[in-house]
């Protein structure tokens, strides 16, 4: 594990535990002790990528045993640089990290069961070593005050972690959107635009056109036979 950066972790978890952030999922997993941190130099270097996916791969290849329907685990990579920007450079950024990281990973390992690397599909997952996550990207330039942190930083979040939580995942997910909307004055409009349409467009943070086009290139070929939507909850009328 690339060694984190002690103050920029007290700062992730300062962060966290503010009534401007509004995922739970990352608060209990911080309470539990079971948030994985990892700190690189800069977002969108390639180098830097590198060093995430050793780590993540770790993380990812880790994570099967410790998963369960009480778990709330996540790792988080925090980054020095870039300094402030605005949030279409920063999609720009974190997606050309993912790629670099992707095109690692995708030589040697596979797509999760349910899941695929396509991110016009709705069941489209960011893999490292078989597992398929979902992304939440962070950044002081952001419009969102949940996801404003003083770095940019990405949050790996197991979709299969999401599947079995079951029904919490949606009592998790209203509570949430409560929070939302007392912070931000709003629900992420991402969210209650596309919901699971396209969860691609949600990585960033950024409120996406509706001509985007995701700038990231899938190396796996769909499995035959794969479940389409095996890793998404189905009630997608769910806000």
């Amino acid at each position: 594990m690339n060694t984190p950066d002690t103050a920029i972790r007290l700062e992730l978890e300062q962060f966290i535990q503010t009534t401007e952030f509004s995922c739970l999922g990352a608060r209990a997993a911080l309470k539990r002790n079971a948030l994985t941190h990892g700190h690189y130099r800069c977002l969108g270097d390639e180098e830097s990528a590198r060093a995430t996916y050793r780590d993540l791969l770790d993380y990812a290849l880790a994570l099967p045993r410790t998963l369960s329907s009480q778990s709330f685990r996540t790792f988080v990579a925090t980054f020095d640089e870039p300094g402030i920007v605005d949030e279409l450079a920063h999609e720009e950024l974190i997606w050309q990290h993912l790629q670099f990281m992707h095109d690692i990973d995708s030589r040697t390992y596979g797509l999760e069961r349910g899941a695929t690397s396509d991110p016009t599909q709705p069941n489209f997952g960011f893999h490292a070593g078989g597992h398929a996550f979902f992304i939440v990207g962070m950044h002081p330039g952001s419009s969102r005050a949940s996801r404003r942190f003083v770095k940019p930083a990405i949050a790996f979040n197991s979709l299969a972690q999401f599947m079995l939580l079951g029904e919490k995942f949606y009592s998790m997910q209203g509570a949430i959107r409560r929070r939302e909307v007392t912070n931000n004055g709003s629900v992420n409009p991402s969210f209650v635009d596309y919901e699971y349409e396209q969860p691609a467009r949600h990585f960033s943070g950024r409120y996406t056109e509706d001509d985007w086009k995701c700038p990231y290139v899938p190396r796996h070929e769909s499995p035959a036979g794969g479940i389409a939507g095996e890793l998404m909850h189905p009630r997608s009328d769910a806000r």
